[in-house]
């Protein structure tokens, strides 16, 4: 590869030399005319600018492209929910809470999460079963200060579920005559 000033020089000698300069450099250099031509075009063309003005051109739109894809990006992740496995705790809770099965509440996780990110129905019955635990603490002290001010209440279906001594449910009725003599 020439160096810089060997391509000025070719460039020199082609744009401004006499009748001769050209075949008398390339003899010199052992080269052929031809690549004389060619790098006093590359000189020509770095010295005008054109090639350059075009890259710094292009370099400024992909600039831009990448600008406004950042902030179609930015303004996306605003409003994005980061699926974590607490926020999938958080899900199946609510979902149970709501009288969704767990499979169901599953089935619903996976759309968001995709098939390898999403928790197991077993995994997400614990994490709902430890909720209602901890929430049925918090029941029992506000029960205590409500059921005096309750003056009309109704439940539909509302069961306790037992183990039998097979090992099979049975529903007993949360309604049935409580300890203390009143009933439903």
């Amino acid at each position: 590869m020439p160096t810089i000033p060997q391509r000025i020089g070719s460039a020199f000698a082609v744009l401004c030399g006499r009748y001769g300069d050209v075949a008398k450099m390339a003899q010199d250099r052992e080269q052929s005319r031809q690549s004389l031509y060619r790098e006093s075009e590359t000189v020509v063309a770095a010295v005008d600018g054109t090639v350059a003005q075009a890259q710094i051109g292009e370099l400024r739109r992909q600039l831009a492209e990448q600008q406004a894809e950042l902030k179609v990006l930015e303004t996306r992740l605003k409003h994005a929910v980061e699926i974590t496995p607490d926020k999938q705790h958080e899900f199946a809770t609510v979902a149970q809470a709501e009288g969704v099965s767990l499979s169901v509440a599953r089935r619903l996780l996976r759309v968001m999460t995709g098939p390898k990110r999403g928790q197991g129905v077993a995994t997400l019955g614990r994490v709902s079963f430890d909720a209602g635990k901890k929430a049925g603490t918090l029941l029992e002290v506000l029960d205590e200060v409500a059921r005096p001010k309750v003056k009309q209440g109704t439940a539909d279906e509302i069961f306790w579920t037992q183990t039998r001594p097979d090992g099979r449910r049975a529903r007993k009725s949360l309604l049935a005559d409580r300890s203390d003599g009143q009933g439903a």
